[in-house]
Formats: structure tokens, C-alpha cells, sequence
């Protein structure tokens, strides 16, 4: 076998990853599969596979990741307790006097929801089982319908706490709290580029009925509905930068104010088995891809391709913007393909350091990629929304659940280049509050 340098090796590696993605292998056993394959070929398959017996281990025990499972609780347990259904009763009350009312509260309860949830599959899910039918059946197209609920669940990835965020944090060494809150403007960016998509959709396409509503809720009233969110809130993020609670014990009491929250509702011991086996398996998928992402950083760091991939950006002496651009494409070109999860998991290890080099701003690049990333949620050919709003509302096919949503990915890159030219909308509130 001729000599191939770590650098050679290191492609061939990443070349085999993708080529297990391609053949629909799962992206953790697909690091790790890659990860050992080159870590031993450059060292040693012994050093490998001991590197194969402690990573798991590593990752298990690092008390910071504890958060992964605690807010995922916090928002399964929300799920439970019903206030996806009163976020969108208390916002089509408020709304139904707009023309456009019943899509623009779907994407407000999407919003509200985010907020507890972290998570923009299970947002997306959760409110399109509520907002779909009513959406159908008061004669919005299902396009309009399908669009509306795939981008509104992108959210949950973006407005804290957020389990994307979350792990760009942890795997760059970030501050939580800094990340958390410099998400927080480009979040409500989201949402008011999504309402304005909606508004013009509609006044594009006005046949419809009108919304009869069925209730017969005062302002007060559908104001009420909305408190339980804002209570739990205010208590993870207001305990978080009040200095009442780490990330952690932040992530603990949410989780805890949330089950009260739901027992007070009515939930019963099998809804509660429920959210605790769905926050079990959710963490078991991202922890299990956290550990492919660790013993591939090993391939990285012996075939030492970052630095290479450092040097080569250098010597072409591209301006910063122009190297963030780049990075930023490749992102929104593996989200038309894989998980956005994976991807930070993946990719960040390897471009973090040449943002670093480069002069770039973590916390700016780190809410950019997860734009970027998110983008790529409602992206064909398997953006990962699609389909959870396919499976959900099966009378909508899949074609127009695709064209549905790509009016607000117009949206999404218009969000993306306002923040490209404008830092200052992620970083101004952390500044703010003297966090960063």
C-alpha cells in the first residue's frame, strides 16, 4: 500500500463518512465508523479502540450536558400538559379580526411554543396536529397551511432555550447564557419575516372562508392562556441572568415548573411515561452523535486537516466576510441532506478554528450557522420539517408541503444576509447586559 500522509488520510476518512451517509447509515455510526477507521490508520488500531472505550464515557459524565436531557423534559412535559393547543386558541382569538389571521396566529403559537420546547421537530409537530386541520378547514390552501407550520417549527431552534444553541456552546466552549441571549433577536427576526411571508401570501391569495370561530373567549381570557408559557419562561431565562440558577439548575427547574404544570392540568402517569421515554430517546440520538462528532474530533486533530484547511484560507488572503460566506454555503448545502444537530456536530469542530483565525466573532458565527442550519430544516429534498408536517397532516402531499415552504425560505435568507450586514442585531443584548 503506497504512503499516504495524516492529511491524505484524513480526506479518505471523511470521504468514507460520506459515503456511509449516502448509503443512509446512521451520521453517528457513521463518525465513528470514519473516526476509528482513520484515527487508526494513522496511529494505531490498539490507540483507536481504546479511544472507542473511553469517549463514551467521556461524554457521559461531563456534568454540562446534563442540560440536554432536563430542557428536552422541560419541553415534552409541555406537550403534555395541552399548551400547544392553548397557545393556538389564546393567539387565533387575539388574531381572528386580520385577514390572515388563523396562519399568523399558527406562526405566533409556533413562536410561544418555541419558547419551552427547544426543539423545532417537536414544535413543528406538536402545533401542526393543533393549527393544520383548523387551517384546512376554514378554505387556507394546504400549501399555505403546510408552509405556515413547517417554518413556524423552525423557531424552536433559534428562540431560547434551544437545544441547537445549546451544543454550539458546549462543543466551542461558549457561554450558554451569551449564546442564549444573542439568539434572541434573530428569533423575533424570524418570526416577523415568517408574519410578513404569511400577509402577503394571503393578500396574494385571498379565496378563502372566513374563520368562524368557536369560541367565545374574552381578550383577558385568551391572554390567560398564554401565562403558563410566559411563567416558565421567565423562570428559565429570568433565574438564568438574574444569578438565580446555572444553565443547568436553569434547565432542572423549568423541567420541574413544567411537570407541575402539567399534573395541575390533568396529565396522567401514562402522558408523564410519555415525555419521559420521548426526552430518553431524543437524548439518547443527540448524546449518541455527540460521541461519534468526539471520536471523529480525534481523527481531526491527528490528521491535522483543520490546520491545513487554517493555512490554506490564509494564503488565499480572503477578506473575513468572504471566508464566513463560504463557510456559511457549505452549511446550508449539508442541510439539504442531513440533520441540523449533526451538522453543528460535525462541522463546527472543523470551521471554528479558521473563524477564529480569521477574526470572525464566535458568538456571530455560532447564531449564523444555526440560521444557516435551519434554513436547511425546511429545504428539499429532506429538509426534517417536511416530513414531520407530512406524517402529521397525511392529506397533504409532499409536493406541496415543498413548495408551501419555500416562500419562507426567501424569508430565511433575507433574515441570514440582514444579520451578515448587521452584527450588532446578535450581539447588542449580551453587550447589553454586560454578559459579553
Amino acid at each position: 500500500m503506497p504512503y499516504l500522509s495524516p492529511q491524505m488520510i484524513g480526506f479518505v476518512s471523511i470521504g468514507l463518512l460520506f459515503l456511509m451517509i449516502g448509503l443512509r447509515a446512521p451520521i453517528a455510526i457513521a463518525m465513528i465508523v470514519s473516526g476509528i477507521v482513520g484515527f487508526g490508520w494513522i496511529i494505531g488500531f490498539d490507540v483507536a479502540l481504546a479511544v472507542l472505550e473511553t469517549a463514551p464515557l467521556d461524554v457521559a459524565r461531563r456534568y454540562s450536558f446534563t442540560m440536554i436531557p432536563l430542557f428536552l423534559l422541560m419541553g415534552n412535559l409541555a406537550v403534555q400538559s395541552g399548551l400547544s393547543g392553548d397557545l393556538f386558541t389564546a393567539s387565533r382569538r387575539l388574531l381572528r379580526r386580520w385577514r390572515s389571521g388563523l396562519p399568523l396566529a399558527s406562526v405566533s403559537a409556533c413562536g410561544a411554543f418555541s419558547a419551552v420546547s427547544g426543539s423545532s421537530l417537536a414544535t413543528a409537530a406538536t402545533m401542526a396536529r393543533v393549527a393544520v386541520p383548523e387551517m384546512l378547514s376554514s378554505g387556507y390552501s394546504p400549501r399555505l397551511a403546510a408552509g405556515t407550520l413547517a417554518a413556524g417549527g423552525t423557531l424552536g431552534i433559534m428562540i431560547p432555550p434551544s437545544i441547537a444553541l445549546l451544543l454550539y456552546a458546549l462543543i466551542t466552549e461558549q457561554s450558554v447564557s451569551v449564546m442564549f441571549m444573542a439568539g434572541l433577536i434573530p428569533g423575533v427576526l424570524a418570526f416577523i419575516l415568517y408574519c410578513v411571508t404569511v400577509v402577503i401570501l394571503v393578500k396574494r391569495n385571498p379565496g378563502r372562508t372566513e374563520i368562524a370561530s368557536s369560541d367565545n373567549l374574552t381578550i383577558l381570557q385568551a391572554i390567560a392562556k398564554g401565562i403558563p408559557v410566559l411563567v416558565l419562561f421567565l423562570t428559565v431565562m429570568g433565574g438564568l441572568y438574574g444569578g438565580l440558577f446555572t444553565p443547568t439548575e436553569a434547565a432542572g427547574a423549568g423541567a420541574f415548573l413544567a411537570l407541575l404544570f402539567a399534573i395541575y392540568r390533568g396529565m396522567r402517569f401514562s402522558g408523564f411515561v410519555s415525555a419521559v421515554k420521548s426526552s430518553i430517546h431524543t437524548s439518547a440520538t443527540i448524546f449518541l452523535i455527540i460521541i461519534g462528532a468526539e471520536v471523529f474530533g480525534y481523527l481531526l486533530s491527528v490528521s491535522q486537516i483543520t490546520f491545513e484547511l487554517v493555512g490554506f484560507i490564509r494564503d488565499l488572503n480572503l477578506p473575513p466576510w468572504q471566508v464566513l460566506v463560504i463557510i456559511l454555503g457549505f452549511f446550508i448545502i449539508f442541510g439539504l441532506f442531513m440533520d441540523s444537530l449533526a451538522i453543528i456536530l460535525l462541522t463546527v469542530p472543523i470551521f471554528y478554528p479558521l473563524i477564529i483565525e480569521v477574526g470572525i466573532d464566535p458568538i456571530w458565527f455560532g447564531i449564523l450557522a444555526v440560521v444557516a442550519v435551519e434554513i436547511g430544516l425546511i429545504t428539499p429534498p429532506v429538509g426534517m420539517n417536511l416530513f414531520i408536517i407530512r406524517s402529521v397532516a397525511p392529506s397533504i402531499s409532499l409536493r406541496d408541503v415543498m413548495y408551501g415552504t419555500m416562500p419562507f425560505v426567501l424569508a430565511d435568507f433575507v433574515r441570514l444576509a440582514i444579520l451578515l450586514l448587521f452584527p450588532a442585531l446578535v450581539l447588542i443584548l449580551p453587550q447589553w447586559l454586560g454578559i459579553y
